[in-house]
């Protein structure tokens, strides 16, 4: 190449291995490997080098405000101004950073450093992954990613988690199979929720996660199975979820079932948080920090946003930790169906959860079954309200207000490029 444009061209037979190749003729500005991607190539990033200067494979990178369509030979910086807030920072203004989503790369990122007006300082997230597809093995994928986030808390601090892992995903023997499978391995570094709860400074701690996820994907009957194995210094746990979708006729239609069974092998801290929760956590009770939240820290249901929640474990929307505390093991069967003909089109379902609990709202010891139904209305996927209209006695009696009920899910961190769910 000379500038943009085509001196001379080449093609080579392929091989295997390495081998030199001879360039005819001087003068040239850059090299290039299939220049008008006339070959099917999933890399492109590498196929050029300058003939001088320094740093002679890099490439310039090409910044660009909120969105554009991706060259597959050219680098990027997308960025965009983020604005954020919550309880404990206030106001939060930053920029978002990323390399660009719509072509897969050997590296991505996606930073969003934010600056908090009301503690004059720095908060914010931040994720980088290595993505490396081996040549005919039975490794279709492995992804390497380091992930981190700093935000306030009270009594004057921040809360801190970092997290090292790895996803590794399956080859099919089946081109057309559309069944994936993958494993996956992380070590979690997060502040001691329980003393911030406390507003006493939190140290950090560390946890495990390993697990294995098959899920079949598309628009008809999808499912997933989820088994996972948790540990950290006091506890240890393990869980199995299961997802389907029942496809009715129409786009999106159907009749939607989550099955998780969740048992403690081993608990020793003097905090029962790291048991099993029969209801949704809220922002308090997420000792990783899962999602952002913007009042994490309130009580329930002092604040709006102290109503979120997310629905991980045994399913009910009642709030009920704080009367039945946490569980040893724990059952739960939830449906939620579309409406019937065109009312689907409405944002509006129906669901049900039915939970079995090691023990009851008196803690004697015996398993119960709780048992809740109601709507849910929103943007699915996105911002969700749950109502529970109709609750069994034992419920009833914990929290007999339906206004005390009315709780939410909003996955603001579905804005992230990189999120995987």
């Amino acid at each position: 190449m000379v500038g943009d444009s085509i001196r001379s061209e080449e093609w080579i037979d392929g091989f295997e291995g390495k081998k030199w190749i001879n360039i005819p003729g001087k003068n040239y500005s850059d090299i290039r490997i299939d220049p008008e991607h006339r070959m099917t190539e999933l890399y492109r990033l590498n196929n050029n080098i300058r003939t001088s200067g320094i740093f002679r494979k890099a490439d310039p990178v090409h910044l660009q405000l909120l969105y554009t369509v991706e060259e597959p030979d050219k680098r990027y910086l997308i960025y965009f101004p983020a604005f954020d807030w919550n309880r404990a920072d206030g106001f939060m203004a930053g920029v978002a950073m990323h390399n660009g989503t719509l072509i897969s790369k050997p590296l991505e990122y996606f930073l969003i450093p934010f600056y908090t007006f009301r503690n004059q300082g720095l908060t914010g997230y931040g994720k980088i992954s290595y993505n490396k597809i081996p040549y005919n093995t039975f490794i279709r994928l492995a992804t390497f990613s380091i992930e981190g986030a700093q935000f306030g808390a009270p009594g004057n601090q921040n809360y801190h988690k970092v997290s090292i892992g790895s996803d590794i995903f399956f080859r099919s023997e089946i081109k057309t199979n559309p069944i994936n499978q993958k494993v996956f391995g992380y070590y979690i570094s997060a502040s001691d929720i329980n003393q911030i709860n406390l507003l006493n400074k939190a140290k950090m701690l560390s946890y495990m996660q390993l697990g294995y996820q098959v899920a079949r994907t598309g628009m008809t009957d999808p499912f997933n199975m989820l088994v996972s194995f948790e540990s950290g210094k006091s506890f240890q746990k393990t869980a199995l979820e299961i997802n389907y979708k029942y496809s009715y006729i129409g786009k999106n239609n159907g009749l939607e079932m989550r099955l998780f069974a969740g048992s403690m092998l081993k608990s020793t801290s003097e905090y029962p948080i790291y048991s099993f929760s029969a209801s949704g956590r809220g922002g308090r009770e997420q000792y990783l920090y899962e999602g952002l939240y913007p009042d994490r820290f309130g009580v329930f249901p002092k604040t709006f946003w102290s109503r979120q929640m997310d629905l991980s474990e045994g399913g009910l929307v009642t709030p009920v930790s704080d009367s039945l505390g946490y569980s040893r093991w724990v059952c739960s069967l939830s449906l939620t169906s579309s409406l019937p003909g065109k009312a689907s089109r409405i944002p509006v379902k129906p669901f049900a959860n039915m939970v079995l609990n090691d023990h009851d709202y008196l803690t004697s010891g015996k398993p119960e079954l709780y048992f809740e139904a109601g709507f849910k209305a929103g943007i699915w996927n996105a911002f969700e309200i749950y109502i529970p209209l109709i609750v069994s006695d034992n419920l009833s009696s914990i929290n007999g207000s339906i206004k005390e009920r009315i709780r939410f899910i909003f996955r603001l961190d579905k804005l992230n490029p990189l999120h995987s769910n």
